[in-house]
């Protein structure tokens, strides 16, 4: 298999030079332009940059904190450590769901782990938030607007889309990465998408220290960190956008070519394909002699979480997951 190294633009780097030789690589203007033009991905009204998918997931769960209190968040195992420690971090009660055979979050798990804490354990009025991962660059997992749609718990829904820049699933609040090698790049970066007025405003006010401006100056009237997005990474998300769609079929040619050596989990239309899955029995080995990555360690399993629950078909699966990178063309 050859992998073919991808060409540089050079109307990309005139772009980046400019922002460079102006020397405006804070807050700039192309943040607020990055911002506007993602909408046509995310499909919320207001979308917040933030300088990582972290920063952004700390802020929701803040956010919610703020607003409703200590929270039930059901989310998987399968994921990156922060928005799960975000909401450790913040108090909420941190409950894993079980995967599908497609590592998805597993919604009759979730269900059931959800009847029994509200008829067990939950206080009344306690929010559930739940935050599914899409693993894999997928838009969507199969039955999860339906069951939410129905729902009677009317559940705030927070989706872990690192992997992909179009979701389609039902959200409140959807949180995005522009770290190298996703589907839209930067050095670093995030986004918060969501069509909620009072946190649109809530977070843009975080981002920036909690400072609200005030005639010459400014007043602090929150809590906040720096968590902007500065000039320089907007300017190079705003090149990545022009390039998504050319990116994109080079992504969904790679993942037909690995399909034909490899038996790989399925992507949807609107997948943004971050990487191929493949389930095997023999992932570790070739992980090893290839130089790869398993994405990602079972946050349950780690003495940090402090966690005692069994996820069964995370944990049968866990082994054989073997992820193979789309975003270079390749050849057999």
């Amino acid at each position: 298999m050859k992998i073919f190294e991808t060409k540089v633009n050079e109307d990309d780097l005139y772009k980046i030079n400019e922002v460079l030789l102006t020397g405006q690589l804070g807050f700039g203007e192309n943040v607020s332009l990055f911002e506007r033009k993602f909408a046509s991905f995310s499909n919320k009204k207001y979308n917040v940059a933030t300088n990582s998918a972290s920063a952004a997931a700390f802020m929701i769960f803040a956010y919610l904190r703020h607003i409703h209190g200590r929270c039930d968040v059901y989310t998987t195992s399968l994921g990156f450590t922060s928005p799960a420690w975000a909401a450790k971090h913040f108090g909420h009660n941190l409950i894993f769901v079980d995967v599908n055979d497609e590592l998805q979050f597993d919604v009759e798990d979730y269900k059931t782990k959800r009847n029994i804490r509200c008829e067990k354990y939950i206080n009344a009025g306690t929010k559930i938030v739940v935050m599914p991962v899409l693993y894999g660059g997928v838009s969507n997992i199969v039955g999860f607007d339906s069951f939410f749609d129905n729902s009677e718990y009317s559940e705030i829904i927070v989706v872990d889309s690192a992997h992909c820049v179009t979701p389609t699933i039902k959200s409140n609040f959807t949180f995005f990465s522009f770290h190298p090698y996703k589907p839209i790049c930067t050095s670093d970066g995030g986004m918060i998408s969501t069509n909620d007025t009072e946190s649109n405003e809530y977070f843009r006010s975080y981002r920036n220290f909690g400072r609200v401006p005030q005639r010459e100056s400014y007043t602090i009237e929150q809590e906040g960190f720096k968590f902007y997005m500065n000039n320089l990474n907007a300017t190079i998300g705003l090149t990545q956008i022009d390039r998504y769609e050319d990116n994109l079929k080079t992504r969904k040619r790679n993942y037909n070519i690995l399909k034909r050596e490899y038996k790989l989990l399925p992507h949807d239309e609107k997948s943004s394909f971050y990487f191929a899955t493949n389930l095997t029995n023999n992932a570790n080995s070739i992980i090893i002699n290839a130089g790869l990555v398993r994405h990602y360690p079972m946050l349950h399993k780690m003495e940090y979480y402090n966690n005692e629950q069994v996820l069964p078909n995370l944990e049968r699966l866990h082994n054989k997951i073997l992820n193979l990178p789309l975003y270079r063309k390749i050849e057999f």
